[in-house]
């Protein structure tokens, strides 16, 4: 149980509110147990009287933000209605029924119960059980819950003070996707049973216990109590009773070995027979006197005649956290427990673990906010050390989500550690434990040695320092520890380090840090190295261009010198950005825990030619790393450029369907069409076929070609499958439905496996480009979503898979095609949790490497991810063997750099990204104007002070624009592209930290990018 006796805002909120809960009614323990089903609870109606509720049961509702609904109503439901309220949840009119919860951004209810004692004993233990049901789940990849309190002086469920006891929460599982559908069971269930002890309630006493929703992330889960049973166990109202106060005593952090500064309490005591055994838990002390201390105190019944004063102190014999409670016991009497808490502190192994922490941060590290109402603060998700897999819980920790309110956020936030004397020690080194869920910005290590300890960081004259870290992988939602990051080069009397959380309107990712820890080593760290990237594709270039990226690179306590390496032709490596070689080496003594910028630059000499290579990192004694180049010269004119797209809903008038902005996202996609210039678009989730014909005209040399096969419902509400292609490259196209049943019936397995009638939809054609003519087939697909239950999604996709197959197989046997769309599942493993198996539901594909090639493979491969929520790949493209060799090598792409280029993308255009690929077909002899809006080159990326811009090409004059991540334009220039480079470079130490987008638009072209600045 945890002890918080802390009063809630939320009755005093209540009380403010008139919305008092006093039932008319308690519920009598005479004999146990008592027990109720609620199976009497209302079927239908949405405003059902609480008075309808069983004897004794309540509810409450609080209005929050602008809400107004609050009342002192229930309504029924099977998990389809998503809005705040208190529910009688259960099937479309069964009587099987569990009382809930489901917690909004405008409405907070909590439900429960008053029982009275009328047993004629005082009742010492409640043992409490149930069932705990989940009817909806309103967001992904986190957990929601029902929090189980108590109340031994409550008069309704809005007064009080009540007790926390974790054992009694029901939490459900973390799911992958959503279910608001209406179900006939329940999606989780749980069986709760605890016992809660050491109490005191004497006959025609009342207790009271409640459940308060928790305010998960996103929407909140739709979460009930069903087959509720209570019994107890009690005593002579003419026993021994002891009293002791309710509120646990805290200390402060304290030095090890050390004794702090005594807290003291009253003990009152009736009804004696014998002594009272007053026991210390370790780490704790107790005196009669405040002079002498022991861990054990006797007080016979005259001394308790009346109230004695007993000290407590806490002497930590080592650093950690200390807790327990302070027991009292007197024969034939009720053991009472008193908790107390408290840090023990070694100077030379500080170890911040946050247990104790209720709200804002503790243990003397302090948030300061730069931008966004979020905040680093408390959270009962804190790291668990008993368990392995680094996925279960522990209070507490402290968290940063810049999720709020059902959007991302802008935010900057910093946390910050007290003053840490590191002057004295021989190798200081930091390890800490974090976690995050979601996508979004990483976290940023930072030490300063002469910041104040208050107040803004980027006070005049403070200066912070970037320290490599290995940060989780982000959306990897585990607990890892970081560990040996060596702060030698910082040593200080007044040594603080930070953590700094950043979003952006497109992204906000939730992380939790805990069980920080900075200790004075004798020996130096383990030597490491590692890169910052996997990966540096530079795409098209033209032949005799130079273009250049960086990465950063972190070398830590090497015993050798380091060699960086570059291998294939064209490419070469710098360390200061100016002489490039074909390896440069760092000495061990440039060993640093600030990340080094390497530059690489692409130089290629030959047209036509696709460019692979490598950067291999090594020192002796430690693991190599490589990252992966690659580059091409075959200019866009003379390629095929597919891209497929999902749009999100695209001009669906349905609320809650896609972007709110319908006019918005229209001139978003229009923009992002544009952008890109490709042959064929392969497009998804497209509901308002007029808005597309006006952006097709738009664009000109297009035409489109929609699908008539959508899911069940009305073909002009539905989503459904379009073909946009270049007329001067796609000629005599001609369009079909794949796997369609017979006579389109709906009862063929087909029709179920392929998301109730949304059948792949296929555009064969003639290419024509380079003098060449090739008849190839584009197979769209939008697959069935990972919705619940996901194991039979999962099933429906697999089996969907297997027919393609099946067709293309025995239809398509030497043909050339590409299925692309939205597959809804990865292919390296399943986004579907809960299986036995973790194989893609399109194995089948990706085994049969003979006759397909998985052309975006290496993107789940290499991490990347093509929705803007998930940290997954679930847009891809698969060739078959006759086109995969006229596959452009390495040339899939996620266009997430074009996607930052507008302002809230992930709101306002799609949650998915545009992913690309290219092929050449015929012999490319000559070059063509380009036509794809090309990128610029940002060097170094991150920025710090200056950067440098570079264009692929030799233009005149340009217009360059900046932008930050929230929209704002942060500079704007003309001139040539050198001139350009200098002016922005001039005043980007000006700029605050983030991500900012630049476009250069000549005469002929427009060029995009966008940088870090740190």
């Amino acid at each position: 149980m945890k002890n918080n006796y802390s009063t809630r805002v939320l009755p005093a909120l209540l009380l403010a509110l008139g919305l008092s809960s006093n039932v008319a009614a308690q519920i009598s323990l005479q004999t146990a147990p008592y027990a109720q089903d609620f199976n009497t609870l209302a079927t239908t109606g949405t405003t059902n009287a609480k008075t309808t509720l069983p004897t004794g049961w309540d509810l409450l509702e609080v209005n929050a933000g602008t809400g107004t609904t609050a009342d002192a109503n229930y309504a029924a439901s099977n998990g389809s209605l998503n809005s705040g309220n208190t529910y009688s949840f259960g099937a479309d009119a069964s009587t099987e029924r569990a009382f809930g919860t489901l917690l909004s951004s405008s409405l907070t209810p909590a439900i429960g119960a008053s029982f009275v004692n009328n047993t004629g004993t005082t009742l010492i233990n409640l043992t409490v059980g149930y069932t705990g049901e989940t009817w909806r789940i309103g967001g992904t990849t986190r957990a929601d819950r029902l929090d189980f309190q108590y109340s031994l002086n409550a008069t309704s469920l809005s007064t009080g003070t009540w007790v926390d006891v974790d054992a009694l929460d029901y939490t459900n599982l973390a799911s992958t996707t959503l279910a608001g559908n209406g179900v006939s069971t329940p999606l989780h269930t749980a069986t709760m049973n605890a016992t809660v002890s050491g109490l005191n309630i004497p006959v025609g006493a009342t207790v009271w216990i409640r459940w308060n929703d928790f305010n998960a992330a996103g929407s909140d889960d739709g979460i009930g109590v069903d087959d509720f049973s209570l019994s107890w166990e009690g005593i002579s109202p003419n026993a021994p009773a002891l009293s002791v106060p309710a509120t646990p005593l805290t200390f402060a952090a304290q030095l090890v070995n050390t004794a702090s500064a005594s807290q003291s309490y009253q003990l009152s005591a009736v009804n004696l027979t014998d002594n009272v055994t007053v026991t210390a838990p370790a780490g704790f002390q107790l005196s009669k006197d405040n002079a002498a201390f022991s861990s054990t105190l006797t007080f016979i019944p005259t001394e308790l005649a009346s109230a004695q004063t007993v000290y407590v102190r806490l002497l930590p014999t080592a650093a950690g956290t200390f807790s327990g409670n302070i027991t009292h016991v007197t024969p034939g009497g009720i053991t009472l427990t008193k908790a107390v808490f408290g840090t023990g502190f070694d100077p030379n192994n500080l170890l911040y673990t946050f247990d104790n922490c209720a709200s804002a941060p503790t243990e003397g590290w302090t948030q300061f906010s730069v931008a966004g109402p979020q905040v680093w603060a408390c959270t009962t998700f804190g790291h668990n050390a008993a368990d392995a897999t680094g996925k279960l819980n522990k209070p507490n920790g402290l968290q940063a989500n810049g999720f709020a309110n059902q959007a991302s956020i802008v935010n900057e936030d910093w946390l910050i550690s007290p003053a840490l004397n590191t002057s004295s020690f021989t190798y200081p080194l930091l390890s800490f434990y974090s976690r995050v869920a979601f996508n979004g910005a990483p976290l940023r290590l930072k030490v300063s040695t002469n910041y104040s300890g208050t107040g803004d960081p980027a006070a005049a004259g403070v200066t912070w320092t970037d320290v490599a870290a290995n940060f989780p992988e982000v959306g990897s939602d585990t607990w890892t520890l970081t560990d040996n990051i060596d702060l030698s080069a910082f040593k200080s009397a007044t040594l603080y380090v930070a953590f700094v959380y950043s979003s952006s309107n497109e992204e906000a990712a939730r992380w939790t840090l805990d069980d920080i820890r900075l200790r004075n080593s004798s020996t130096p760290p383990p030597a490491a190295l590692f890169v910052n990237t996997a990966s540096l594709a530079f795409g098209y270039r033209p032949n005799g261009s130079v273009i250049t990226q960086t990465l950063n690179l972190t070398l830590r306590n090497l015993t050798a010198d380091a060699m960086v390496t570059a291998a294939g032709a064209g490419f070469q490596v710098s360390k200061d950005g100016t002489t490039f070689s074909n390896s440069v080496s760092f000495a061990a003594s440039e060993s640093s825990a600030t990340p080094k910028v390497i530059t690489v630059r692409f130089s290629p000499t030959q047209g036509n030619t696709a460019y692979t290579g490598s950067l291999t990192i090594a020192s002796a004694g430690v693991t190599s790393q490589m990252v992966d180049l690659t580059g091409n010269t075959y200019n866009v004119a003379n390629t095929l450029e597919v891209v497929n797209w999902n749009i999100e809903w695209f001009g669906s008038a349905e609320a809650g369907q896609g972007p709110a902005n319908k006019n918005l996202q229209q001139e978003n996609v229009k923009t992002m069409l544009t952008s890109l210039n490709a042959d064929v678009f392969a497009l998804a989730e497209v509901v308002d076929t007029v808005r597309l014909g006006t952006i097709v005209r738009q664009l000109g040399g297009y035409k489109y070609s929609v699908s008539s096969a959508v899911s069940n419902g009305t073909f002009a509400t539905s989503q459904k499958l379009v073909f946009v292609y270049r007329t001067s490259v796609i000629k005599n196209p001609t369009f079909s439905i794949l796997l369609e049943c017979p006579g389109q019936v709906t009862t063929c397995d087909s029709y179920t496996y392929w998301s109730s009638g949304r059948y792949p939809y296929a555009m064969e054609a003639d290419v024509e480009l380079n003098g060449a003519t090739n008849r190839m087939m584009f197979v769209l697909i939008h697959a069935k979503a990972n919705t619940a239950p996901t194991a039979t999604s999962y099933e429906r996709r697999k089996n969907a898979a297997a027919a393609l197959k099946a067709k293309l197989d025995t239809d398509y046997p030497t043909s050339k095609f590409v299925i692309l769309g939205d597959f809804n599942d990865d292919l390296d493993q399943t986004i579907t949790t809960g299986l036995t198996t973790t194989e893609s539901s399109y194995k089948a594909f990706v085994d049969d490497a003979t006759n397909y090639q998985a052309l975006t493979l290496p993107l789940s491969i290499a991490k990347k991810k093509s929705t803007a929520s998930y940290n997954d790949v679930i847009d891809h493209a698969v060739a078959s063997n006759e086109l995969a060799a006229n596959y452009l090598a390495n040339s899939a792409e996620i266009q997430t750099g074009l996607a930052a280029l507008i302002p809230n993308y992930a709101n306002t255009t799609s949650d998915h990204y545009p992913v690309q690929t290219r092929y050449v077909f015929g012999t490319v002899t000559a070059t063509k104007p380009v036509r794809l809006a090309q990128q610029l080159s940002i060097s170094p990326n991150p920025v710090h002070n200056s950067l440098n811009l570079q264009l692929p090409t030799q233009v005149g004059e340009l217009t360059l624009n900046v932008t930050a991540a929230d929209g704002r334009v942060v500079f704007t220039g003309a001139g040539r592209a050198e001139q350009l480079s200098q002016q922005l470079s001039q005043r980007v130490g000006l700029l605050k930290a983030g991500l900012y987008m630049v476009r250069a638009t000549s005469a002929q072209q427009t060029y995009f990018g966008r940088f870090v600045k740190q």
